[in-house]
């Protein structure tokens, strides 16, 4: 490989590979999750009783989760751009930050899981709450995958041996851009149900 095709490959501009297999992973989960959602809207189309199902679920909590969300997304917008800027310092705090939200996002949904199975609400229960769980265990388990890569980036940027892969941050920043947009599918579809 010569020497401009490797500053091609590390430089954050054109379609290198690491950018076409995140397109490719972002395009697949977006097949899994519009098969799931078009699922759930379909179903919820013929079953009135989720309705009144759906009203025992926490709304203050999914909102929370939602402000987490876009919050740590903010923040892993700004370590994107102190990457690129070289400014390793900002760069770990706002992957701490962000990892320390998507933590905190987790422990939401598992305070909520714990209210909705005190009170006698599980995945057997009804179609509604199979569907609950499977949507935000499936969604929870992309908030773990995202936390793992970033803290990953957080141990580089601690080890100082970030910058040859800076872009790497741009691209954990687009996948959990793509999270935040999930759940903000989930959120009006499963709580705000009317």
């Amino acid at each position: 490989m010569s020497h401009s095709e490797e500053v091609y490959y590390s430089g954050p501009v054109g379609l290198t590979p690491g950018r076409l297999g995140l397109w490719a992973l972002i395009a697949s989960e977006i097949v899994l999750f519009a098969g799931l959602l078009g699922s759930y809207l379909l179903l919820k189309t013929v079953r009135p009783d989720w309705v009144t199902q759906a009203a025992h679920l926490n709304i203050w909590a999914g909102a929370l989760n939602s402000l987490i969300l876009l919050s740590s997304n903010f923040f892993m917008m700004k370590a994107s751009t102190a990457a690129e800027e070289s400014r390793n310092e900002d760069t770990k705090r706002f992957l701490a930050l962000t990892i320390l939200l998507g933590l905190a996002f987790l422990g939401v949904k598992a305070f909520e899981y714990s209210a909705e199975f005190h009170h006698g609400f599980f995945p057997s229960t009804s179609s509604f709450w199979s569907f609950y769980f499977l949507l935000t265990g499936v969604h929870g388990l992309h908030i773990i995958g995202g936390l793992v890569a970033i803290s990953l980036l957080l141990f580089k940027a601690l080890s100082n041996t970030l910058e040859p892969m800076k872009g790497r941050v741009f691209l954990t920043g687009l996948y959990w851009s793509f999270v935040e947009l999930v759940w903000i599918f989930l959120f009006p579809l499963l709580y705000l149900m009317k």
